[in-house]
């Protein structure tokens, strides 16, 4: 793991010794084949950190393999990880292998494809090439620029391979809830691969560039070894529904309200905030746009013609004031409930501008990124009693999935005609539904692979695989600026500071006669009010001092007086509230 790292310190970020020289206790790995190993540093049955490594292991010399890497994706924290800000997939299997890895392809720009970038490049080394389509590029870019970051960044064009090494990586086009969405055809000595990561076949789509079947059919027609496909939506059943469904519901809601709207989306959600854009005009709104990542990522968007915005479109949000509030639309960052965005502050009445009643405020991304619900939820609330009518999708009325339901496995499935399926992207139950789907259509058991969380999957050249071979993956958590230094102690403090409070007690004490220079001070923060409990104070106060002479000598022992206290505190504060607050005494020679 990387201790105080600064993001904002190139120097500071390659500061990575403690990924350096790590034994891997992975499980010996024994074969004269040619072996093509797929392993996920995020862990099979994750929906969000993906990053998977292909590795080509010729005649079974681990020690002359050759990488690619597919994706480089963000996790996002559960409700009960306080303070931290984002997982990263684990790195620690590459640590020796790093000069071995030949690029890193992205199939779209979702923060949980690209998002771990600007960490995971410093560690791995910053001349790796990465090829992305245009969009996802340029979020890349953007993001690395952040951070003083150079890379070696290439755009790759649809149906064009790239060749790197042993392997012939190709895109092909597939449709999802973001532009320039790509699979892989991965061609290696060990038979061809298919990466189908997040899509849907959205036969309708509203930039009108839909999936490329004909190139997938004939992918099909050269004999797959495997495909590891997108699960997340195979637990419904039928086809996904169109983006163009909800068209007329999101128009609707923008141009029959009477007051401001706001819409709040994940910023890279191009195609609604393309939507909202193109409706609002229509009524002559005035576009205020709110909050940084949202910023950014039209600008982008419309630097690259994915959506027609001009200058006299859009006003700054001080100049609000000036329009009646018919004539604005708010396209507002926030729609995870996050407390410090600009919806959160809006909410909060700490941003210059402030919801009221009458404002009409739009929830309306693809899928709710997994532990952010109790948030959402809980703003949605918070705006409705503040008298806003708030308006957020359910019954896919304002949004739809991105991800494929079970019709679209199957097509997929049968364009390719693979000898083994791997689920990925999924959380287990959707990799369950995956399996049931695939063997309607005939696969048996021991074709549909389901790896354990830590496992990789070794596939041979004489069309045979195991899963035998495991790889370390530890949590790596995102605090603010440090990367990895926040493990499962420090988030077990933070669960009972929240939980249970803190209790402290101040000793001045004289070492030499090992007596108190004063009565000790209590300090408490979330567990009791001291103004109204001082009879519990004042005991464990005197319970402080009792123990303290028990355990005080001539010269005085700090450190053991410290845990004589706190176990003896820790114990008297269950006996008498039920509670196990954090007891932090505090011994200070005078």
């Amino acid at each position: 793991m990387i201790t105080n790292t600064n993001i904002n310190n190139k120097k500071n970020i390659n500061n990575i010794s403690n990924f350096i020289g790590v034994q891997n206790p992975v499980r010996e790995f024994k074969s004269n084949q040619n072996c093509l190993r797929i392993s996920s540093l995020g862990g099979f049955g994750d929906v969000t950190q993906n990053m998977f490594v292909y590795e080509f292991i010729p005649n079974g010399d681990a020690t002359k393999s050759q990488i690619i890497i597919v994706d480089c994706g963000v996790g996002f924290p559960e409700e009960d990880a306080f303070g931290v800000d984002l997982q990263i997939p684990d790195t620690q299997y590459l640590a020796d292998k790093k000069d071995r890895i030949l690029g890193i392809f992205i199939t779209h720009g979702h923060e949980d494809h690209i998002g771990a970038v600007r960490f995971i490049l410093p560690i791995l080394g910053q001349n790796i090439p990465i090829f992305a389509p245009k969009l996802a590029a340029a979020f890349i870019e953007s993001r690395l620029a952040e951070v003083n970051i150079r890379v070696n960044l290439t755009v790759y064009q649809d149906s064009i391979p790239i060749q790197k090494g042993v392997f012939t990586v190709d895109p092909i086009r597939v449709t999802h809830s973001i532009p320039d969405t790509f699979h892989f055809a991965i061609t290696t000595p060990a038979g061809i691969f298919y990466h189908g990561s997040d899509f849907k076949f959205d036969v309708f789509p509203l930039d009108g560039k839909g999936a490329d079947f004909a190139h997938i059919a004939r992918i099909g027609e050269q004999k797959v070894m495997a495909l590891m496909s997108d699960s997340l939506g195979a637990d419904k059943e039928g086809w996904s529904p169109s983006e163009s469904s909800i068209a007329e519901n999101f128009r609707y809601e923008i141009t029959s309200a009477k007051g401001r709207v706001f819409v709040t989306s994940i910023s890279s959600n191009i195609i609604r905030w393309s939507q909202a854009i193109e409706y609002a005009k229509g009524v002559g709104r005035k576009i205020v746009i709110v909050g940084f990542s949202v910023d950014k990522a039209i600008n982008i968007a419309k630097d690259l013609g994915y959506l027609t915005l001009t200058d006299s479109d859009i006003i700054p949000p001080e100049r609000t004031k000036n329009f009646p509030d018919n004539k604005l639309i708010f396209l507002v960052a926030g729609f995870a409930g996050q407390p410090d965005s600009a919806l959160g502050k809006m909410v909060m009445g700490k941003h210059r501008i402030k919801i009221k009643s009458g404002d009409k405020v739009i929830f309306s991304s693809p899928d709710y990124i997994p532990g952010t619900t109790s948030n959402i939820y809980t703003m949605i609330d918070t705006l409705s009693k503040m008298g806003a009518e708030v308006v957020y999708g359910e019954k896919e009325e304002l949004h739809v999935s991105g991800h494929g339901y079970q019709k679209e496995h199957a097509l997929l499935i049968n364009l390719l005609k693979p000898k083994y399926l791997l689920p990925i992207g999924g959380n287990f139950r959707h990799l369950k539904c995956y399996q049931g789907v695939a063997e309607k259509l005939g696969y048996s058991e021991d074709k549909i692979i389901l790896p354990d969380f830590d496992a990789s999957v070794n596939f041979y050249s004489n069309g045979t695989y195991d899963t035998n071979f495991h790889i370390p993956i530890r949590k790596i958590l995102i605090d603010g600026f440090g990367i990895g230094d926040v493990g499962t102690t420090v988030l077990r403090d933070r669960k009972l500071l929240a939980e249970d409070g803190m209790f402290s007690v101040v000793l001045l004490m004289n070492k030499e006669t090992g007596k108190l220079e004063k009565d000790p001070v209590i300090l408490s923060r979330g567990f009791v009010f001291v103004k109204e409990n001082t009879d519990l104070i004042s005991y464990l106060k005197q319970e402080v001092v009792n123990k303290f002479n028990e355990a005080t000598s001539t010269p005085a022992n700090f450190e053991f007086i410290r845990e004589e206290i706190q176990a003896h505190i820790e114990e008297i504060i269950y006996q008498k509230t039920g509670r196990q607050p954090m007891v932090l005494p505090l011994v200070i020679e005078v």
